[in-house]
């Protein structure tokens, strides 16, 4: 064999191995198993809506105050000689609380009676006299103005006298206290708060955005005031609404009286519910189902669709259910990460995580 005969076998040969080579790999993935990935499904939970009763309200927080808060001061000044007065104590009315040193309200009625009783004589003496055309009338009016401003003047002393008995202006419970024995006390200061804890109320700042929602419907307004630490309530009533909005804080003041408010402490922190409206047999929703955005999401032939939603009625936990939609799946969990058309996997309640 000449070499061009073997140049052209040895090319011969590198063409069909690389011809076998070509032709086995094609039949390999011609043939071979295609792996596809496909993404799992998004799991949601859903919930149907259901007929109930809906209230519209609002909540409020508030602190529990007194209807009445009364201020003790003394109308004389002086060293305090007795202190009763205790905080938390029920006190009446009229009750002596304490004592201011009397001594030198005594002193000065003894001697406003000593001038008082000095003139009554000069006066007996003046009037004799002018019976009988002895005195002038403008010498008689004299005595007699002096013999009344030294009777009034014994009536204020003694008034005096009687204010250094530091008595209780009106029935209630002592809720602040800044006195003791030796203290002296002044009639420009209290020494105590009285307040009537058998009356309490709320002062609320309410939104003016509510402010036409209330007096239309003043006299339905259910109320319940809750002091959440403690796990009382008591329904109230409205006392007063203010008649103006504040331009400042764009809020007005609604101020309402508890029904039972023996349980609640002065202070204290509650929240108040409003109720405004009361809707019955309405289709509902929990109002988680609602997004972010006020938008939701339903299930239909295992994809998501989605919804802008506005509800006629709601409130902190229901919102009215779309119309129509009697039997349609809601979800209640997973919508904030879902986009129309996606296919979900819904999840039965059997404890698995989204």
């Amino acid at each position: 064999m000449n070499r061009k005969s073997g140049t052209f076998l040895r090319i011969f040969i590198l063409v069909v191995v690389l011809l076998a080579a070509f032709f086995g790999l094609r039949y390999y993935y011609l043939n071979r198993e295609v792996v596809r990935y496909e993404a799992p499904l998004t799991p949601v939970r859903v919930v149907k809506a259901e007929r109930s009763d809906i209230e519209q309200s609002i909540r409020i927080t508030g602190f529990i105050e007194s209807e009445k808060m009364v201020p003790l001061v003394p109308f004389v000044s002086g060293t305090i000689t007795e202190y009763d007065i205790v905080d938390g104590e029920r006190v009446e009315k009229d009750q002596i609380l304490a004592r201011i040193d009397s001594e030198p309200y005594r002193l000065q009625a003894l001697q406003a009676e000593a001038q008082s009783s000095a003139l009554e004589s000069a006066y007996e003496r003046m009037e004799k006299l002018y019976q009988s055309n002895a005195v002038t009338r403008q010498e008689y009016e004299g005595i007699l103005a002096q013999r009344d401003a030294a009777q009034a003047q014994l009536e204020l002393a003694n008034l005096q006298l009687s204010y250094a008995d530091v008595k209780a202006p009106a029935s209630g419970t002592v809720v602040m206290s800044k006195g003791s024995v030796g203290s002296v006390a002044s009639n420009t200061d209290y020494l105590a708060i009285i307040a009537d804890m058998d009356n309490l109320i709320v002062n609320l700042s309410v939104s003016a955005s509510y402010y036409d929602i209330i007096m239309d419907n003043l006299e339905n307004l259910e109320i319940t005031v809750t002091d959440n630490e403690r796990n009382i309530s008591s329904s109230a009533s409205v006392v007063s609404v203010a008649p103006y909005i504040d331009p400042l804080s764009r809020s007005f003041n609604l101020r309402i009286k508890l029904d039972d408010p023996l349980s609640f402490t002065l202070g204290s922190a509650v929240s108040v519910r409003l109720v405004y409206q009361r809707v019955g047999n309405v289709l509902t929703l929990p109002s988680s189902v609602l997004r972010f955005d006020g938008s939701l999401y339903y299930v239909e032939d295992g994809q998501a669709r989605y919804m802008e939603y506005t509800p006629l009625y709601e409130n902190d936990e229901l919102i009215s259910a779309p119309a129509g939609m009697d039997d349609a799946l809601f979800v209640i969990e997973g919508q904030n990460n879902l986009f129309d058309a996606q296919s979900v996997r819904v999840l039965e309640d059997s404890g698995e995580n989204i």
